[in-house]
């Protein structure tokens, strides 16, 4: 028992000097830099109201202001633009690009053709059980492949999350796959192959356009999380949820533009560098409860009624999209990234799979 207790004196008495060492270094690095301050325009498409913006943006801006503060001699400052107001949801990466905006937060689908293989994490085929997983599953890729990262080199990437399982939510009741025969449903990125898939035809339109939409019977109902319900309003413009956890998952990304991250001192760019990877887990964890709570939310307000595939229904859909994943690897030359993302979602499904339940 004795040589247990020398041993651990021993690993503090030589690792926290090591420790120490790191944090003086840090912190003297950061007293040698000349002050500067920073007011970052961060573009996003989610409404104010949305607890995306209200409890996932606002949090991550305020830590790493109160974090630059307290750590640097520099301050950093957000201005929240949400709603589209400065950048329409389809504009704000190439807006970031471009230096319109210093930051964006938006979603890769809502410029098709330019992300490939981003798209192949938003087919059939995964366990996808919540956005938590789904959103390590998707950041932890891009981390892992050069591929992946080519999508994005015109940005300096925060990080990326995803919405994890979503349902039909629709104006008519949907049962069985003649009664979604038909149907225009709005989709994004991936989820669409799985709207044609199942007869539906899909209308690509970012989630801010939905409402009116759905309002005007442009459309007739949308695949989509059931978050939306609350944070987009859709409960308003909506009646029935089909649960269909196996035909949806979209990515979103957080962005900031090369010339401003550039531009940032060491110091502060450490700061952002550790605040998005904590951050990674907390949008999933947020993005997974407010899934509930929407659902609920719809019920208890306006009355919605949710609907449980029969098995044998249920069978009949998984037929259908069954050939998705393998005719987007054909389309895309996708199979290494396929087999990365399936691997990976295995490994948080087992780690995350549970959160929430």
């Amino acid at each position: 028992m004795k040589r247990k207790y020398l041993a651990l004196i021993l690993i503090v008495t030589l690792v926290f000097p090591v420790l120490a060492g790191c944090t003086q270094k840090a912190e003297e690095q950061a007293a040698e830099e000349t002050p500067q301050e920073f007011n970052l325009q961060f573009a996003t498409f989610w409404p104010a109201i949305d607890f995306q913006v209200a409890e996932g943006h606002q949090a991550w801006a305020d830590e790493i202001s109160n974090r630059v503060a307290a750590e640097t001699p520099h301050k950093v400052t957000f201005e929240l633009q949400p709603g589209g107001v400065l950048l329409a949801a389809n504009e704000i990466y190439d807006g970031v690009s471009e230096g319109v905006a210093h930051i964006g937060s938006t979603c890769p689908s809502y410029t098709p053709g330019f992300f490939p293989l981003t798209m192949g994490l938003e087919l059939p085929g995964y366990n996808n059980d919540n956005a938590l997983v789904a959103s390590v599953t998707m950041h932890e890729a891009w981390k892992q492949s050069l591929e992946l990262q080519k999508e994005y080199e015109d940005v300096k990437v925060m990080f990326f999350w995803a919405t994890g399982p979503g349902d039909f939510i629709t104006n008519s009741p949907v049962k069985t796959l003649e009664d979604l025969s038909g149907q225009q449903i709005r989709a994004a990125g991936g989820t669409a192959l799985a709207v044609t898939a199942l007869g539906g035809t899909p209308v690509g339109m970012p989630m801010s356009e939905s409402y009116v939409a759905l309002d005007s019977g442009i459309v007739n109902g949308i695949l989509g999380p059931t978050d939306i319900l609350k944070g987009f309003r859709l409960a308003e413009v909506t009646r029935y949820i089909t649960k269909t956890p196996f035909a949806y998952n979209v990515v979103f990304v957080k962005v900031m533009n090369k010339d401003t991250w550039n531009s940032l001192p060491a110091s502060v760019q450490k700061i952002f560098d550790e605040v998005n990877e904590n951050y990674v887990m907390e949008y999933g964890k947020l993005r997974a409860d407010h899934t509930v709570l929407g659902q609920q939310y719809a019920i208890n307000q306006f009355g919605h009624e949710v609907f449980e595939l029969e098995p044998a229904e249920r069978d009949r859909w998984m037929e259908r999209i069954a050939s998705i994943p393998q005719k987007w690897v054909t389309d895309n030359n996708g199979q290494e990234m396929l087999d990365l993302y399936k691997q990976l979602d295995e490994k948080y499904s087992e780690m995350y799979g549970s959160y929430g339940e």
